[in-house]
């Protein structure tokens, strides 16, 4: 069993080497996949995997572990836990860690001034840096069924959900 695990758990230390951030489409947005999605393709990302998910309230707590101390963590991890998200491992056009955050960030900012409802429900979040990209890729992917290379990232349309 925990060499089945280890396995498992091969791809998420080796995604800074292949996969350059994560993204997740937070619950009220998924009917914005698609136009969200179009801008980062047409940005140059490319989607590797993608998954739709409803975390539990313990995975949204490890989401969000940075703000535990903060006055708003649990209602941030109950509206996270609230109804279905998309988590997308990307690959980014830029090179390097600080380019391809920057540039996230620039799309994630676009996004939240458009949609988003007020700070915590803003449409979206992107990984700071590579180290919680492992974190919040594993939980959105590790040992999850439904997840899925996208061999045309760009073509996703939501009544494929």
């Amino acid at each position: 069993m925990k060499t089945q695990y280890n396995n498992e758990m091969q791809w998420i230390y080796q995604v800074p080497n292949y996969y350059d951030t994560f993204l997740i489409i937070k619950p009220g947005f998924l009917h914005r996949s698609q136009i969200i999605l179009e801008m980062f393709c047409n940005a140059g990302y490319k989607v590797v995997k993608q998954t739709q998910k409803e975390l539990s309230y313990a995975e949204a707590e490890d989401l969000y572990i940075m703000h535990r101390d903060k006055d708003f963590f649990a209602e941030l991890c109950t509206y996270m836990a609230s109804g279905f998200s998309r988590g997308y491992i990307l690959k980014s056009p830029y090179i390097g860690e600080s380019h391809t955050i920057k540039e996230t960030a620039k799309l994630k900012t676009y996004f939240r001034k458009c949609y988003a409802k007020d700070e915590m429900k803003n449409v979206l979040h992107t990984s700071d840096n590579f180290v919680n990209l492992q974190r919040e890729a594993k939980i959105y992917f590790l040992g999850n069924d439904n997840s899925f290379s996208n061999n045309e990232a760009c073509m996703v349309e939501n009544n494929h959900w």
